[in-house]
């Protein structure tokens, strides 16, 4: 027998011994399996407790910089951070609460735009030098909600940058200190200190011990934003359709700008997923079910694909092809007889605005296609609602209220999808989508 077959055989023996000795205390294969997760890696909080409110504020964009900063809305933290959460929400548990988490972990990228976005160090770490500790994931944003779910009085809201956020704030009323110390006292006593000027911020005495990372949260998403064959079936705008060219524009928040594109085909076996997951992009303020005339929402629902637009007529698509040049607008005149049209230049008096499609800077609408939104041209319904290139300059990616996505997604979209299969379009977040 070599050495190394010596070596393997102790390490199997000492394996079976450890598992023996775990069985036999009692210990399932699950807690062996936590156990042995170091506190320095991060984790998707989720697997390891659903008592958590989780309304992670930047993967929405109801934050200070009033747009989406997180690719997903997935909260994760360093295990030894959770753990010291956990024991948290377990005290204010017996005061009839839980613990709603704003923010967690998150990458240092992120960061730096929050500095250009606010350079202030008293509410923006400088990543530039010692980092937040969020970049180590070693610090949350939380506040408290009741046995219904709905978020107590505190002091302030999220991201108030003033003196009233100070946990110390001498102004705040009985009800605020009240819930305030409820918390503060629970974070403390689980090994947090709370941040000077902003009442929800807790730091993890520990978090030298953990390193500062730069980890997309999309690692830790683990949503199923595809959809079976049987649920494409069931639905309702699909009864009556010949379609049999489907794309699906989801997500899991609704004021999210980041989505996920999945395409479907029938055949004569049934829907089959074509693209999967791909990263898309949509209004700066997400989605909504009653779209307005500027309002930078996507609206939501079930439509028609028509015509695919393009500057050169070497474009390989199935689709109505349009070659368009310097005359060529979309009018969003709410007050014009042509409002959500295509039409072409001069107005001579027709429109007072239109969307000029060669003023599109950065190939944004090099290939677009028109989703056939607002047919009945409803006045201050919303207009030229297209699938079209993203800017590649933009840092944090969001359009007016149409849908985009990377030029080699929308290249290949458009190739694929064929007029003769009825092609449509569902958009809307995932617990909305069904329902059309």
């Amino acid at each position: 027998m070599t050495k190394r077959q010596h070596f393997c055989i102790k390490f199997i023996i000492a394996a079976i011994t450890i598992i023996m000795c775990m069985n036999i205390a009692g210990v399932t294969s699950a807690e062996a399996a936590q156990a042995a997760i170091r506190k320095t890696e991060l984790v998707l909080v989720e697997d390891h407790s659903k008592d958590f409110a989780i309304d992670l504020k930047y993967a929405t964009c109801d934050n200070f910089v009033q747009k989406t900063l997180y690719p997903s809305p997935t909260c994760v933290l360093t295990k030894g951070t959770l753990d010291k959460l956990i024991k948290a929400n377990n005290l204010v548990k017996k005061q009839g609460f839980s613990i709603k988490i704003w923010d967690a972990y998150r990458p240092l990228s992120i960061q730096k735009i929050m500095w250009e976005a606010t350079p202030d160090k008293n509410y923006v770490a400088n990543p530039y030098r010692s980092g937040s500790k969020h970049n180590r994931g070693a610090a949350v944003d939380v506040t408290l909600v009741d046995k219904n779910g709905k978020e107590v009085i505190m002091p302030t809201g999220f991201d108030t940058f003033s003196e009233k956020a100070s946990p110390n704030y001498k102004g705040m009323s009985a009800e605020q200190r009240k819930n305030l110390n409820v918390l503060s006292k629970a974070m403390t006593a689980s090994g947090f200190k709370q941040l000077s000027t902003e009442w929800w911020h807790f730091d993890d005495t520990d978090y030298k011990n953990y390193k500062i990372q730069d980890v997309s949260l999309d690692k830790y998403d683990r949503t199923e934003y595809g959809l079976s064959g049987k649920t494409i079936s069931e639905l309702k705008f699909m009864k009556n359709k010949d379609t049999s060219q489907l794309i699906v524009v989801t997500s899991k928040l609704t004021n999210s700008s980041n989505v996920v594109i999945n395409t479907y085909e029938k055949n004569k076996n049934g829907w089959v997923n074509v693209h999967k997951n791909l990263k898309g992009y949509i209004g700066q303020k997400g989605f909504t079910t009653s779209k307005s005339e500027g309002d930078k929402k996507t609206p939501v629902g079930a439509y028609e694909i028509g015509t695919c637009f393009s500057k050169t007529s070497d474009v390989k698509t199935g689709l109505e092809l349009y070659r368009y040049d310097s005359k060529d607008v979309w009018v969003d005149d709410p007050e014009s007889p042509y409002y959500n049209t295509h039409q072409r230049e001069p107005a001579n008096g027709r429109w007072k605005s239109a969307e000029n499609f060669s003023s599109m800077k950065n190939g944004v609408y090099d290939v677009f296609f028109d989703i056939g939104y607002n047919p009945q041209n409803i006045k201050n319904k919303g207009s030229a609602i297209f699938f079209h290139i993203i800017n590649p300059g933009m840092v944090l990616k969001y359009t007016s209220g149409c849908i985009a996505a990377d030029r080699k997604d929308v290249l290949a979209l458009v190739k694929w999808l064929d007029r003769d299969k009825s092609p449509m379009i569902l958009q809307g977040p995932l617990s909305d989508i069904v329902k059309y």
